[in-house]
């Protein structure tokens, strides 16, 4: 059936892949890419320059830089140790005064009849409640 349509001038093209034209057009990304690559890098330098003006991060921009564990804005005394090395700092002292007081009696307000219990107690008499 199609043998009487075909046409004898006509023939078919060789498959063949315009290996000149691909290699033109994969040359011509990675240079438009590494250009790109290039001028963004050369922006965040730019960029960076002006936000740190001394060329450094502002940690190690002073004169020496602080040692490991000195933060900025903390009061580092709360967690340093000052009677030895056994005992803590003022937060560990401050905790330790505070679990004492949540595990003894005493009054909040005499007036209004408010007392204090154990922490433990104060529990075991809520949960005694809700049952």
């Amino acid at each position: 059936m199609t043998t009487k349509y075909r046409r004898p001038d006509v023939t078919q093209e060789e498959d063949r892949v315009p290996w000149r034209g691909f290699l033109a057009i994969t040359f011509a990304v990675v240079v438009i890419f590494v250009i790109l690559a290039g001028w963004s890098w050369m922006i965040l330098r730019g960029r960076e320059a002006a936000l740190r003006p001394a060329g450094r991060a502002p940690e190690y921009a002073r004169e020496g830089f602080q040692p490991r564990g000195v933060v900025a804005g903390v009061d580092q005394r709360i967690f340093a140790s000052q009677e030895g090395p056994g005992e803590g700092g003022i937060g560990l002292m401050l905790n330790r005064r505070k679990r004492e007081e949540l595990g003894r009696f005493g009054w909040v307000d005499r007036e209004r009849g408010l007392v204090q219990i154990p922490i433990e107690d104060a529990m075991h008499l809520v949960v005694e409640e809700h049952r």
